[in-house]
């Protein structure tokens, strides 16, 4: 599937710079796996994961493939972002299933109804920089990864309001571009969200979804 991106250059002292770039993407027959190609970068992303090894080896594989063909010789960038999407049953609140201190003010307190809450928080890690999301519409993903072309099954009810955690942990270095490493520092990147999930959700939560694992 071939399209086009229209990205923003600002600049300092010039007025914003405007470029058209080719975007290329292959699916797995279900469309659940999609590789996202451009001149100056490529994404791995999925809506069926089930462990972080099984995504570990696409990735692999991914590198290497791309890399026989364009012999890459920089990496600049280097990121593992997971989104989850949490939904209630009935007689459910989110405290159920979210630590207290991404759900802000509890609406009880302050009489409010139809509450959307959004929390975002930005930190340094020992690897690169930690980004943790928390926002609440009716939407199944968040509006950057608007519009997909994974075929998603999940549809939400008229009306329902769920909760998205997004986590994005990543680092940007240039380095010599080399398969093994890269996917070494993605299971560093990955063991550091993984906590931070834990971290976020309650006992409850873990329990309802499994071991959790992100």
């Amino acid at each position: 599937m071939r399209g086009q991106i229209q990205e923003v250059l600002l600049q300092a002292d010039s007025p914003p710079k405007f470029n058209i770039t080719d975007r290329f993407e292959f699916q797995n027959k279900d469309g659940t796996v999609g590789i996202v190609l451009t001149p100056t970068s490529f994404a791995v992303q999925t809506n069926s994961y089930s462990k972080f090894e099984d995504f570990e080896e696409i990735v692999a594989t991914t590198l290497i493939v791309i890399n026989r063909v364009l012999n890459i010789t920089l990496a600049e960038r280097v990121g593992l972002r997971y989104v989850d999407l949490v939904r209630l049953n009935q007689d459910e609140k989110w405290s159920d299933y979210l630590q207290s201190g991404l759900l802000g003010i509890d609406p009880e307190n302050v009489s409010a109804k139809a509450w959307i809450g959004r929390y975002e928080s930005l930190g340094t890690t020992d690897l690169g920089k930690l980004v943790i999301r928390c926002s609440q519409s009716e939407q199944i993903l968040p509006p950057d990864l608007f519009p997909t072309s994974l075929n998603y099954k999940t549809e939400l009810k008229a009306g329902e309001i769920a909760t998205l955690l997004d986590f994005d942990h990543f680092v940007e270095k240039s380095n010599d571009f080399d398969t093994r490493s890269i996917v070494s520092l993605i299971g560093e990147l990955h063991d550091s969200i993984d906590i931070v999930f834990r971290k976020s959700v309650t006992s409850n939560a873990l329990a309802r979804w499994g071991n959790g694992e992100e």
